[in-house]
């Protein structure tokens, strides 16, 4: 099968290829280590990576309140904890006071011309109040119905609000 020249033949070159690869690798691995990073620019880095990495799971055993903030920087008043809390089969309820919220805050802003945050987002206090006089003695049917009629008003002055407070804020 095999003689005796080309086994050693083959082996020579086996050794050879060896030591090229060897004296080519370590002439590859002498190159300049990479430059020392600067410590405050690493303790950027870190926590950077550590904000982004945080997998903590938030505390859902109580719930979230307070007020958020919009991105134009208004405090958004909190919906009421009661229509917060309306079990499903009310749901309509909480939309209607929703409803009256929009309706009264983009007449608001039509009225006024202006968008800024008082008038963009006032209390619910007068929203609490026409909700109590429109749906005092309703049945569900009732209910249903004022929801639907004030969805329609609530998006018949969304545009010309949103363009106001759009012209308002300069964009």
């Amino acid at each position: 099968m095999f003689d005796r020249n080309s086994m050693l033949l083959g082996a020579a070159a086996a050794a050879v290829g060896m030591i090229a690869g060897a004296a080519v690798m370590t002439n590859v691995l002498r190159a300049d280590p990479p430059p020392v990073p600067d410590p405050e620019e690493m303790a950027e880095v870190a926590q950077a990576e550590r904000d982004f990495m945080d997998f903590t799971m938030p505390d859902l055993s109580e719930p979230q309140t307070g007020e958020k903030i919009s991105r134009h920087g208004c405090v958004m008043p909190a919906l009421p904890q009661w229509a917060d809390d309306l079990p499903p089969a009310e749901a309509r309820r909480s939309l209607i006071l929703q409803h009256l919220y929009n309706i009264g805050r983009q007449q608001a802003i039509i009225e006024t011309n202006s968008c800024p945050c008082e008038v963009e987002f006032p209390s619910w206090y007068e929203a609490e109040q026409q909700y109590q006089e429109l749906t005092v003695g309703k049945d569900r049917d009732g209910i249903f119905k004022i929801a639907s009629q004030l969805g329609r008003e609530a998006g018949d002055t969304l545009k010309e609000s949103l363009d106001i407070c759009k012209a308002w804020r300069g964009r």
